[in-house]
């Protein structure tokens, strides 16, 4: 092909980067806590979605499935990094517990930029389901049966996992503030 030149997937693909791009690297920003991590996470993720494009099926939407390629990605990079941080003992309770916002209290608003990254801290110490979860449904705002899809899980098990991920995270909150 001549210099200069773009086929009709290359447009599609620089499409596809610019809508997605930011929320990609803010996923793996998230997932790995660093810059440099997060751009190769970001990177890898378009990799594989410019060499799959052409076999993209349209049986999912395609921000979902560029997702689920992201979160794919990230769980083969950190581990390669070995930033996973071993899973933590699940808990057995029932209890529909819900995180809590304080966002109407003032001095809360004072420790929000600390506390964002103290959340961060704990998010990544969960295991890489409640994680993904987590980050998926509260922080880029999924539905259940989009994170389902994305997590290629059923939405009972991305309720459970959600559910693991609050009592876990309430435990690692209580660790930090003793």
């Amino acid at each position: 092909m001549p210099k200069g030149k773009q086929t009709k997937s290359d447009e599609i693909f620089q499409l596809l980067v610019k809508e997605h791009g930011d929320r990609i690297f803010n996923l793996a920003l998230m997932k790995s806590n660093q810059i440099t991590l997060a751009e190769d996470i970001t990177q890898e993720t378009f990799i594989r979605v410019y060499k799959g494009l052409n076999s993209f099926r349209n049986e999912a939407q395609i921000g979902t499935w560029i997702y689920r390629i992201a979160l794919n990605v990230c769980h083969t990079l950190l581990m390669k990094e070995s930033r996973i941080s071993k899973p933590l003992t699940a808990f057995d309770g029932d209890s529909e517990s819900h995180l809590t916002d304080e966002s109407t209290n003032v001095q809360h608003l004072f420790q929000a930029e600390s506390d964002k990254q103290v959340i961060r801290s704990a998010i990544a110490k969960l295991p890489s389901k409640q994680s993904d979860a987590i980050t998926l449904y509260y922080l880029r705002e999924y539905k259940y049966s989009e994170v389902a899809e994305i997590m290629d899980i059923p939405i009972n098990t991305v309720k459970s996992h959600l559910r693991r991920a609050k009592e876990n995270l309430r435990e690692l909150m209580e660790e930090v503030e003793v």
